[in-house]
């Protein structure tokens, strides 16, 4: 396998895009990493409201497993196809459609009065975020050729932002709406901000469109079998899919808030503020991190700390039995280093594949990395159902060494 930076086939490249000025780069930065937080926003308020849910619907720990695994796969499962879809349509415009999909599914759970309809609504919006992270990633690469690192990182930390919010915002929600009316309150920014990204222009190369639609459907074919073949990118995904936690969504969304109120007997709303510490360290440290990785320069060698750290972390949390200042120490430290992964990763994504690459280096990067985020939440949730948290803290923590040694296939300059 190639571990260099891959070029494009000639037959990839088409009409070359315009140069955005800075109003156009600034603006498209600002809506789709906009987008990014509200989609992550929809997730993490679910931390919060699906436990107070639980006893409403009738189900339990493993129906909620079930229900987090089944909506992640569709739209973890449908990132793959994004970088054919950038043949024949605008980045921005499935971006576009994508959040208002998202927008609409979240105000349609208001009607929402069993269990099968639940999962299927978190389907539907998993369905309509999974352009965001492939074609918001692709699009900001080329938007910003000399400043790719930071933009990515910038769209990956307002994720982070969504993530940190959502569960604070949740809790003060409860305490003044229930929970049909607290999804149509969060469902309407997106449905807003997915309109809006109709305003963006798509600068990245557009397809030869003196060439047909089989041309250039091979040659999007041609630039995945590309990047498949470079085994940096390949490697660097599966880090991605080894760790049991770290995406953004998963196993820290779907089991914290249950493991505080059963550990230390508190609601879920002070639950929910609990998870917002984490979701915060989440924030502000792979932004640290990332930072230091670029003046480092190696950044295999530091995500590969980072994943050491994050299985030593996830093995302290399992024995806290209050909520003291070590607790909250170590849930800070859990969340700068379990998050700073997906930055990472996704960085190192960008250094690998050239520009006319980047729709199909991300397409599968987040398809190989994030599709195993559902079955990590299943088996996380087996383990608790039935051996109890602290089993399933340490199943998280031998994930991150697999990802250790997966680092030491990819080979930097």
């Amino acid at each position: 396998m190639n571990n260099q930076p891959i070029a494009a086939p000639a037959t990839i490249i088409g009409a070359q895009p315009l140069e955005a000025t800075e109003a156009q780069k600034r603006l498209a930065l600002g809506l789709i990493s906009t987008c990014h937080t509200l989609n992550h926003l929809q997730y993490s308020i679910t931390a919060v409201i699906f436990p107070v849910m639980m006893k409403e619907l009738g189900f339990g720990l493993l129906q909620l497993g079930v229900l987090s695994a089944i909506s992640n796969f569709v739209g973890q499962g449908l990132q793959v196809i994004y970088g054919f879809l950038t043949g024949f349509l605008k980045r921005t415009v499935v971006l576009g459609i994508g959040n208002a999909i998202v927008g609409v599914s979240a105000i349609a759970q208001y009607f929402v009065g069993s269990y099968p309809q639940l999962l299927a609504a978190r389907v539907v919006i998993d369905a309509g975020s999974s352009p965001q992270h492939p074609l918001g990633a692709s699009v900001l690469s080329r938007y910003f050729p000399r400043a790719r690192g930071w933009a990515l990182t910038f769209h990956h930390s307002a994720g982070s932002l969504g993530s940190f919010m959502g569960p604070a915002l949740a809790s003060i929600a409860l305490l003044y709406m229930g929970w049909k009316t607290a999804f149509v309150v969060f469902g309407i920014p997106s449905l807003v901000m997915g309109l809006t990204l109709f305003m963006v222009r798509d600068h990245a190369a557009a397809p030869d469109e003196t060439k047909g639609r089989k041309a250039n459907f091979q040659a999007n074919l041609d630039a995945y079998r590309l990047c498949l073949k470079n085994r940096n990118i390949l490697f660097t995904s599966l880090v991605l899919m080894v760790g049991a936690a770290g995406r953004g969504t998963g196993i820290n969304i779907a089991y914290l808030v249950p493991f505080f109120m059963d550990r230390f007997g508190i609601t879920a709303s002070a639950g929910g503020l609990v998870l917002t510490v984490l979701q915060g360290a989440g924030l502000v440290g792979p932004l640290a991190i990332a930072s230091f990785s670029d003046r480092f320069g190696r950044r295999a060698l530091v995500t590969q700390a980072t994943l050491l750290l994050s299985a030593i972390m996830s093995v302290w949390l399992a024995h806290h039995t209050s909520l003291g200042p070590l607790f909250y120490l170590n849930l800070i430290l859990y969340g700068a280093v379990v998050e700073a992964r997906g930055s990472l990763t996704q960085t190192m994504i960008s250094d690998f594949a050239r520009d006319e690459l980047t729709d199909a280096a991300f397409s599968i990067y987040y398809f190989v990395g994030c599709i195993s985020g559902p079955i990590w939440t299943l088996i996380v949730g087996y383990v608790m159902e039935h051996h109890g948290f602290t089993a399933a803290f340490y199943v998280a923590a031998s994930t991150y060494i697999g990802g250790m040694v997966l680092l030491t296939f990819v080979k930097e300059k």
